[in-house]
């Protein structure tokens, strides 16, 4: 089974060594790993010569917008599975790919999905929260809450059916097509006990108190479009739930020895 793991840069020189090693450590035997850039001005395209191993393949051009650049991944992808790992995310197990192969080869389930790890930016090898993908179910969504995203990965029938992810949105059009999924298709994924992507702390979606506020917002507005009864509060209640992620500690992680990926910390 071919896997295409989506990698969206911008100015991401600092971070994205971390990204690419781990893809290039994994032993799933056919991966496709796409890197779209978004014409970065600082050294990305230097690291990712230096440093990307021979299954990743580089696009840079002006884009607009980080769900803008997802869409143009989804449209080179050639894997039946399609998934997201971010400039500042890595795979935390070289057999994590491999794992999410499995389980979808196993299951026939339209998507898979594997639990993160939230780390320190600073200093990854401090976890701060975990967020398991065996802890969602989809009535969570009339909550905004949804499973997380940089370990769920679809099968490529799922974009064709659904099409791809709503560019107008800032923050949460990775929530919508979740609600797209789940809600409007009906479709199921199956969930994988581990933790296999390690998440720097500080992306879009947690960058304070407005952040927060833009993501709810749409959040609601999703959850109206689609049918779903929900309200301002209901939305953000889901945080008491969240803050049950900064106690509990991610399902085997860090990974076993053997299967550990040591990513190079960034300077």
């Amino acid at each position: 089974m071919r896997v295409t793991v989506i990698t969206v840069a911008y100015n991401a020189a600092a971070t994205i060594g971390d990204t690419l090693r781990s893809v290039a450590a994994q032993t799933h035997a056919d991966i496709e790993h796409l890197v779209i850039d978004g014409a970065s001005s600082d050294a990305t395209a230097a690291v990712f010569a230096a440093t990307a191993g021979p299954c990743s393949q580089w696009f840079s051009a002006p884009d607009a917008g980080l769900y803008d650049a997802m869409n143009r991944g989804v449209a080179r992808a050639t894997g039946e599975l399609i998934g997201f790992l971010n400039a500042d995310d890595f795979f935390c197990r070289t057999d994590a790919v491999a794992r999410l192969a499995a389980a979808a080869a196993a299951t026939g389930a339209a998507a898979v999905a594997g639990g993160v790890a939230i780390v320190d930016a600073r200093d990854p090898t401090r976890c701060t929260r975990s967020y398991a993908a065996t802890s969602f179910a989809p009535w969570m969504l009339r909550f905004g809450h949804m499973p997380p995203h940089p370990g769920f990965y679809a099968r490529a029938n799922m974009f064709t059916r659904l099409g791809g992810f709503d560019p107008t949105l800032q923050i949460g059009a990775d929530f919508e097509w979740l609600l797209r999924f789940y809600h409007v298709h009906g479709k199921q994924a199956a969930m994988i006990p581990e933790t296999l992507v390690t998440l720097r702390d500080g992306g879009i979606s947690n960058q304070g108190l407005r952040s927060r506020q833009r993501i709810n917002a749409e959040a609601l507005a999703s959850l109206r479009k689609h049918g779903v009864v929900s309200a301002s509060p209901v939305v953000w209640s889901k945080y008491a739930v969240k803050a049950l992620q900064y106690v509990a500690r991610p399902i085997d992680w860090p990974a076993p020895p053997a299967v550990r990926f040591e990513p190079a910390i960034a300077a």
